[in-house]
Parts: C-alpha cells; sequence; structure tokens
C-alpha cells in the first residue's frame, strides 16, 4: 500500500511528538517536566526479558521462527507523569504488542518507542509497567539486545536510563548488559521443534573436543597458516633468535619487509650486527606464483628465495610463526610456501559502528601477519558516513555522528543504541586515509572501499538533503540539485531488510549519478595521492527492494520510451549497470554483492566483474557461484554460514552476534569448510537449526528445457575468500577484535592452504548430503589431524603472541563432563590454564579431573597464556543435564 508522504509525516509526528495536554479520562496525570524526567532517566529500573522462543502462538506473522518477550519498567517512587516516551532499539519490529497501560510502535530502522497509553495511570512505587510482544524472529543471546534507552518529551532535553547503559566487566574485559534478562541457556539454545542444538550441552562438546595423546612436539615446527610443504630436520640444531638478526637483502628494498620486521622486533627479535645472518633474495621470475617463497633455517642461517616482495615479506612472517616465545628459538626447517587464493580477505563494516584509526592499523598489521592481502572497507551505510570527501562536507558534519534527535537535520538518529557515542562514531579525515593506505601498503595489503547503493544509503541520502535545504535557501538551486540523491516528491512507503523506509537513493535522477560519480572520483584521487591506485571499488547493491513506486522522477524515467527500463523492478540492475559501466571507465574494477549483480543484463555489464556471493550454503550459494562464474566473474566468497565474524562462536545467551546465517562459529567450523567444492560440505556442515541438507550440483533444467543450474565451467576456480564484521552489535575497539580472533586464523587458513582432505570438484555435478560418502573416512582422519596440528599451534604459540602483541581475543569457554564422579574439563584450543572454584570460593588450578562430593557448585574458567585475563565463568554441568 502506498500512501501521500505528507500523510505519512503525519502519522509519524502523531506518534513520536504527542500533543502534552493529552490527559486520562479517568486519572489525571501532570505533563512531565525536565526535573521529572531527569529523575526517571536516573532510577527506572528497566528490564529486557525473553519469556519463549518457541511460544504457541506468533501473532501478527507467519515465520517460521517468533519469539515472545516482555519489558519490564519499574520506578522506585510513584510519577503521576504523561507526555514522556522511550526510544530504544530493537533489531526486529514487533509483530504484535500487549499491555494494559503502554504502547510500542516502530519508528525507522531499529528504533522502536514505548508510550503510555490512554490507560496509563502512572507509575507507582516499586510497581512495575509491563509491555508484552511477539517478534518474528529468534533470541538467542543478548547481543541484539541494544543499550542506551532515551526517555523524553516534546520540548525536553532527552536523557539515557542509567538501568539500559551497558558496562564492560574489569576480569573479562566483556560487555555487560544489566537490562538484558535472556537467562538459561536452555531456552535460548532451542528456538523450534526440529532445533537439534538443543544437544549441544557442556558435555556433548567437551568429547567433541577431546583430544588424546597429542604430541606436542609438532607445535615447535608449526606454521600458521600451514604452509604448501615442509621438511623438518630434527637431528639439527635450532636456531637461537635471542642473538637477533642481521640482514642481506638482494633484489628488494628495506621498506618492503619492514613491517614484518618491526613484527618481529615487538616479539623480541633485534636486529643486531652480530645476529644470526638473513639473506633474502627477490628473483621475479617471469612463471611464478605472486607471493610464493622458500624459506630455510637450517645451518646457522636464515635463508628466504621469493618471488616477489610480497613472498619476501610471507617469509619473514612465517620465520616469525616459527618462533617459540619461551625459547626464543626456531626449529631447523625447509619450507615451500605458496597461497592458495590471489585474493584474502577480510570485510570490516565502520559504518554502524566506527573503528578508530589505531584500531585499524593495528588489524592491518595483524591480517598481514596471517598472511591476508585485502581490506575490504565498508565505508557508508545507513548508519553512518565514516569518509571525509571535501566538496560534499555535509557527509561528514551530518552523517558521520548519531544523536538523540530525531530529524537528522544535525546528526543521524539514534540508531543501534548509540545514544551514548564516545568511540561508536567518528570519520576519516583525508590525512587518516591516507595514513592508512600507506601503511596497508607497507604490509602488502590492497584496500577495497565501499560505499553501499543505491540501498543502506540513509547517511548519504540525509546529508543531501541537508545539502539541498541549506543551499535552497541561499537562493542557489542549481548547485543544491546538482547531488541530490532523493525525490522529495517520492511518496513511496516502503521498507528495507534493516526497516528502514528512507534508505534508498533515487536511481532515477540525474543528480544521483552525479553524486555517485563524484564520491568515486573523490575517493580514486586519495588513492592515487597515497600511491596506491585504486584498483577494485566495490559498490554495494544488495538489500534493495520496494522504493521508488510513487516517484514522479521514476514515473517519469519509466514513461520515457528513450531509456532501456519498462518496469520499476528493473531500476535497481539499471543503476548497478550504469555505476558499473561509470566504474569501469576510470580503469576500475567494480564489484559488489551478487544479490544485485544478478538483476543486470551481462551485455550492459563491464567484462571485468567481482560478484561477492553471499548466499549461505544451505541456500544453494553452489548454484549463485556457478551462475556468475558462468558470466565470466571473479568470484569472492562471503558465505556467511562460515565467513560472517560477527556470528557468535557458541551457543551461549551471554555471546555478541547475529544469527540468521549460523548459530554458532568458530575456529572449527571455519577450518573445516571446503571452498573449492562448496556443494560437497552438505555431507558435514548443517543449517541454522542443526538439520541436515542436499545439495544437488547436477544440471537441472525445467519442464522447458532451460538450464536452472549447471555445475562450474570446467577447471573454474574462484578468486578468493574473505571474512566479515558487520558492526552493528560491536560497540567497541577491543570487543571488535573479540569478535574477530583467534578465529580469523582459521579463514586465513582456508584462505593460504589448500588441504588434501578436501572433496575435489567435480565439473560433472553430483548431488551431496550426510549419506553420500564422498568425504571418505580416510579424508576425515586426514582432517582431524590437521585441525588437532593448528589448533594447538594456535593454543601453544599463537595465543602466546597474541598477549605479547596486545591482541583482545576470545578466551573460550571451558566445556566439563562428569566421567566416574570425577569433573573433566577442556577447551576448544588446548594449552591454555583453566581454574575452577567450589561453593563461590578461591579459585584453584585444574591440573587433574576433580573429584564430586554433595551439595557442590563448581564453576569453571580459562586464562590467557600469560595470565592477565580470564574468560566468562561456566557452571559445570554436574547432573549429566545442561544445567547453565
Amino acid at each position: 500500500m502506498h500512501v501521500n508522504k505528507k500523510a505519512l509525516t503525519e502519522r509519524i509526528l502523531a506518534l513520536l511528538l504527542p500533543t502534552m495536554a493529552l490527559t486520562s479520562p479517568v486519572w489525571a496525570l501532570d505533563t512531565i517536566n525536565q526535573q521529572q524526567l531527569n529523575q526517571l532517566a536516573d532510577t527506572l529500573d528497566v528490564k529486557y526479558r525473553l519469556l519463549s522462543n518457541m511460544p504457541e502462538q506468533c501473532p501478527g506473522s507467519t515465520a517460521e521462527f517468533c519469539y515472545h518477550a516482555q519489558i519490564e519498567i519499574t520506578s522506585p517512587f510513584t510519577a503521576n507523569v504523561d507526555g514522556w516516551k522511550i526510544l530504544y532499539s530493537q533489531v526486529y519490529p514487533a509483530t504484535e504488542s500487549k499491555s494494559d497501560q503502554l504502547t510500542l510502535r516502530h519508528f525507522n530502522g531499529d528504533l522502536n518507542h514505548i508510550a503510555p497509553s490512554s490507560s496509563f495511570t502512572g507509575f507507582e512505587a516499586g510497581k512495575s509497567q509491563v509491555i508484552e510482544f511477539w517478534v518474528a524472529s529468534s533470541l538467542l543471546n543478548e547481543g541484539e539486545l541494544m543499550p542506551n534507552y532515551i526517555l523524553t518529551a516534546q520540548g525536553l532535553e532527552p536523557k539515557v536510563i542509567k538501568s539500559t547503559q551497558s558496562y564492560i566487566e574489569p576480569d573479562t574485559g566483556l560487555e555487560i548488559k544489566p537490562y538484558a534478562a535472556v537467562s538459561a541457556k536452555n531456552s535460548v539454545m532451542q528456538s523450534h521443534a526440529d532445533d537439534h542444538y538443543i544437544k549441544y550441552t557442556s558435555a556433548a562438546l567437551f568429547d567433541k573436543y577431546a583430544v588424546q595423546n597429542y604430541k606436542l612436539d609438532s607445535v615447535t615446527h608449526a606454521i600458521v597458516p600451514t604452509p604448501d610443504s615442509m621438511e623438518v630436520f630434527s637431528q639439527e640444531n635450532s636456531l637461537n633468535l635471542q642473538k637477533g638478526i642481521q640482514l642481506d637483502l638482494s633484489g628488494l628494498e628495506y621498506g618492503d619487509v619492514s613491517a614484518a620486521l618491526q613484527r618481529l622486533d615487538a616479539l623480541g627479535v633485534k636486529q643486531k650486527h652480530n645476529g644470526i645472518a638473513v639473506h633474502i633474495t627477490v628473483r621475479g621470475e617471469r612463471e611464478g606464483h605472486a607471493g610464493a617463497y622458500q624459506l630455510s633455517t637450517r645451518e646457522g642461517k636464515i635463508q628466504i628465495q621469493a618471488q616477489d616482495s610480497a613472498g619476501a615479506y610471507y617469509g619473514l612472517q612465517s620465520l616469525a610463526s616459527l618462533l617459540s616465545l619461551d625459547t626464543m628459538q626456531v626449529p631447523a626447517v625447509t619450507v615451500i610456501d605458496k597461497p592458495r587464493y590471489s585474493y584474502r580477505g577480510l570485510h570490516l563494516d565502520v559504518a554502524r559502528n566506527f573503528r578508530s584509526k589505531a584500531f585499524v592499523l593495528r588489524l592491518l598489521s595483524k591480517m598481514s601477519a596471517y598472511k591476508l592481502n585485502k581490506l575490504h572497507f565498508h565505508l557508508a551505510d545507513d548508519e553512518g558516513w565514516r569518509i571525509e570527501i571535501p566538496d560534499l562536507p555535509e557527509l561528514t558534519e551530518l552523517s558521520s555522528h548519531r544523536c538523540i534527535d530525531l530529524d537528522d537535520k544535525h546528526c543521524l538518529q539514534p540508531q543501534l543504541g548509540s545514544a551514548i557515542n564516545t568511540d561508536r562514531d567518528g570519520y576519516y579525515s583525508i590525512a587518516d586515509y591516507q595514513e592508512i593506505l600507506n601503511f596497508a601498503k607497507q604490509h602488502h595489503i590492497e584496500i577495497i572501499p565501499s560505499l553501499d547503493m543505491p540501498g543502506h544509503s540513509r547517511a548519504a541520502v540525509k546529508a543531501m538533503e541537508k545539502r539541498f535545504y541549506t543551499l535552497t535557501k541561499q537562493g542557489k538551486h542549481d548547485a543544491a540539485r546538482q547531488y541530490l540523491v532523493s525525490d522529495p516528491l517520492d511518496a513511496t512507503e516502503y521498507r528495507s531488510i534493516q526497516h528502514y523506509n528512507d534508505n534508498t537513493l533515487n536511481v532515477c535522477m540525474e543528480s544521483t549519478y552525479a553524486f555517485v560519480d563524484k564520491v568515486i572520483s573523490e575517493v580514486a584521487a586519495q588513492h592515487k595521492q597515497a600511491g596506491s591506485p585504486l584498483n577494485i571499488y566495490h559498490i554495494g547493491a544488495d538489500e534493495t527492494a520496494g522504493a521508488w513506486v510513487e516517484s514522479p522522477a521514476c514515473k517519469k524515467f519509466i514513461a520515457d520510451k528513450s531509456n532501456d527500463v519498462h518496469e520499476v523492478e528493473e531500476l535497481t540492475g539499471y543503476f548497478i549497470e550504469r555505476v558499473a559501466t561509470m566504474i569501469a571507465a576510470k580503469g576500475i574494477e567494480v564489484a559488489g554483492w551478487n544479490d544485485g549483480l544478478s538483476e543486470t543484463r551481462q551485455d550492459k555489464m563491464p567484462r571485468k566483474v567481482a560478484s561477492y556471493v553471499w548466499a549461505t550454503l544451505p541456500q544453494n550459494a553452489h548454484k549463485v557461484v556457478s551462475a556468475h562464474a558462468r558470466r565470466g566473474w571473479d568470484i569472492i566468497l562471503s558465505t556467511p554460514d562460515v565467513t560472517y565474524l560477527d556470528f557468535p562462536y557458541e551457543l551461549d545467551p551471554k555471546e555478541s552476534g547475529y544469527k540468521w546465517g549460523a548459530r554458532r562459529t568458530n575456529s572449527k567450523t571455519i577450518f573445516e569448510f571446503m571452498p573449492d567444492n562448496l556443494p560437497a560440505n552438505a555431507e558435514i556442515k548443517k543449517d541454522t537449526i542443526g538439520r541436515h541438507y542436499i545439495a544437488d550440483d547436477r544440471t537441472q533444467v525445467d519442464d522447458n528445457g532451460k538450464f536452472t543450474h549447471q555445475p562450474l565451467p570446467a577447471g573454474f576456480r574462484v578468486t578468493g575468500i574473505q571474512g566479515h564484521l558487520w558492526s552493528e552489535v560491536v560497540r567497541k575497539d577491543h570487543l571488535a577484535e573479540y569478535m574477530l580472533f583467534p578465529r580469523l586464523l582459521a579463514l586465513a587458513e582456508k584462505a593460504w592452504h589448500r588441504a588434501e582432505w578436501e572433496v575435489p570438484y567435480n565439473y560433472v555435478g553430483e548431488k551431496y548430503d550426510h549419506t553420500t560418502g564422498f568425504f571418505t573416512t580416510h579424508m576425515r582422519q586426514q582432517r582431524d589431524q590437521q585441525w588437532q596440528d593448528f589448533i594447538h599451534a594456535v593454543g601453544y604459540k599463537e595465543l602466546e603472541k597474541f598477549d605479547r602483541l596486545g591482541v583482545f581475543y576470545r578466551i573460550p569457554n571451558v566445556v566439563s563432563k562428569v566421567i566416574d564422579n570425577e569433573l573433566h574439563a577442556s577447551t576448544i584450543i588446548p594449552g591454555l590454564p583453566i581454574q575452577y572454584r567450589i561453593n563461590q570460593g578461591e579459585w584453584q588450578e585444574y591440573v587433574k579431573p576433580v573429584r564430586l562430593s554433595q551439595g557442590e557448585n563448581i564453576e569453571l574458567r580459562a586464562l590467557s597464556p600469560d595470565r592477565r585475563r580470564s574468560g566468562r565463568i561456566e557452571l559445570a554441568d554436574l547432573a549429566g543435564t545442561a544445567r547453565f
């Protein structure tokens, strides 16, 4: 249904800004004043309580998943006041709500508001006001429950309700949300009648992660990510790098490897005149493999022969990986190595919640340590614009920060619980971006900027509307319209997948394309100035639906027979085709998400296109890859159920992260991924609630004989793979590190190394499920052994380096099982110290299974190798069933 824009605006204003004179027909309430608002904000106790993930009914929804919850508001004193509202963020709007005295409405994006109804009688001291609601989703952890509820009233200064502020727990460094009441683990593990994750008890995970008789000798010569081949000379003496190293370079400059040397220095390996000789030679062979190198640590010296400067850099990083910090020694080995994929990336979203420049620089250093070479830099979205464009200052003046205002005239609305923005907003100045580009170049990483369009563009839309109104008031009408990206007369009512009603560029206006061209040209100029040419630009182009239907500009555009667009549904494809052509004309490869690119016509697109495929494995990601491969496009695997690092590590209500593509994504689930044969993963992986699925990669035709699917073209291989950190629920820099590490190392392993145990792709096509058996018993045994090699290297070597370098990685939860009346404990990462305490007593070291006594409660936690930080406390399951 489409309504007049004026009527829609009046309706929204009526919801958000009610007349202060409203009073109950029975109870006389006072209009709230500033003093009362301040007092309530300081003292109201707010609780968001999950009632059920499987309610008997889901009012207002036919969705497969639904949860039932309530918000409980309690005042310690009586306050007979009206005219207030509470604004709060909730990822999915309620489909229906119920309360005797309160109303709940969705405003825009994730912003909702609670207000008194006409029967509201005021706050009675100690008595709760409750509103129940149903949401077409499941609530599996506290990550989705945004902080900073805002108490507001017309004409008064809004305040954040203190009880809804989160804080950082001292021992763990993790975010605590006192308002969140997502309690028992078993209540969030099952969200569907057929949910298999209910079986993932602590005891089950203990069995899954159990290790028998692993020989730690192999850790000494481990390198992460695993090299192509290695020979170990156990009879030769190790090299002691405590003595330092002395460089001898041939065919490269010191700056080509300086960043790797700085990392070695931070790990205690200094450059000294009398240090161990390190000879590095770049060969530059015509037929060589980019990034390839050979490393030898034999006969008292270190030799690195590399194809190029990147290979020399990676050889030094492998030397750092060989290093054992406790002895400062590296074993005698020879390594022959090269990367599996040319594209080994990480997508970093700084639009939703900003990441500081210091964080980005640290991240680039850590990425390069594990041989990742692309940073897909997501610089703009609905909630923020994060890069300076000097000729369009409104982009950063307005859209780089959010505040409590709702009119978008001076800042953006407080989406994602962002009323308190200490370090969640900001932008990169030209100088900042230049520094990031230069730093990336030193670390052999390419920056791929992305400013999502035409959807996910609310920040751009509101900034350009401000520019339009400002210049119009000054009488500069032509300048005002020059970069306008929205049609002021557009009366379309739509809702994006993130529930915005105003986040899409109008693709029918020439000024929109002038804006796009201006922005891309400015970004390209910044790259050129830094000596890092913009080779590939990601336009986004995803999740655009429902817009433009009532836009006069679009109606006129479609009616113009000279345009090759005849239906409103064709407009997204037209926009992508036109912008892609614009980008290609600048000598830049165009990239985008697969869903938008699928709407284009191949003959209207440039020859070289990179498609980032973010369909999940159970949702036939292999079919999308094949369809785009047959268009001749490069494919970057972005499968969410493997590569999205904003999903939870484990099934735990205290873990943060979205869960729509995967309920749990830990290092092991990533390590087991077979990227060259997507359908074969159906033999070992499951869908979002733990069910088996079928992946049919055979040739398929419809009733008219038209191909609906074909296997990959003979010999085709994807260009690469990237991890993703979307930032909607990541509010602090160190918590972003928590979400990335250590599982980013498993992603780097898949990007760099092709394991022998992976099922080869069948270009004729095959059907796979958990019974088909192409992944043989021998392959499983190989995988399991290599997983132990990898995770022991992480636990016994890499985490110590993280501690030394100040990385805030996730310390895993302790899992446990009762065997013969003794409590056995472990973690997914071996080698970490484990402690336990009985009945809230003193913490003790876990060195062997704990003998149990009646009536005991035992808590467990793991520590970092340097013992300076602990993980979350887990209550041991002593009854044989989950008692978390």
